[in-house]
């Protein structure tokens, strides 16, 4: 009845990750390892050579992919463990329910966090275009 009860888990949760896919914005542009490094080492240049303020196209296309690399990973992670944490708190005993409800706060504030994430960038580079800097 355990196995069957997992099962179901399991199929639900890969059902409503199915029917719940984001939109994907994907570059139209893939860099590799050595054209991302030559443009930070061009954007240090720049900056050495004296000329203020940072060009907001060259910051987006230098940071965003590093940035949707690391979102990506964090929601990986994050379905994971919930999934994971999921199926614990089905099985357990009322103590350790107990115990996976406290650790349900990091979770979310981890969630929170990692989902903020692309907010937190899309008004930083609004901010650094509308007033130049």
């Amino acid at each position: 009845m355990k196995v069957l009860k997992y099962v179901f888990v399991v199929i639900t949760a890969l059902i409503i990750l199915y029917a719940i896919q984001p939109t994907v914005h994907a570059a139209t542009q893939v860099k590799d390892f050595d054209q991302m490094s030559s443009a930070i080492k061009n954007w240090n240049k720049k900056g050495e050579s004296g000329q203020t303020g940072i060009d907001a196209g060259g910051m987006r296309q230098i940071v965003a992919p590093i940035i949707n690399i690391l979102t990506g990973i964090g929601v990986v992670v994050l379905v994971a463990v919930t999934i994971i944490m999921g199926m614990k708190y089905m099985f357990a005993t009322p103590d350790q329910a107990a115990k996976l409800k406290q650790q349900l706060i990091g979770l979310v504030v981890s969630a929170v966090v990692i989902l903020g994430a692309t907010a937190i960038w899309k008004i930083v580079y609004t901010v650094l275009t509308k007033t130049s800097l």
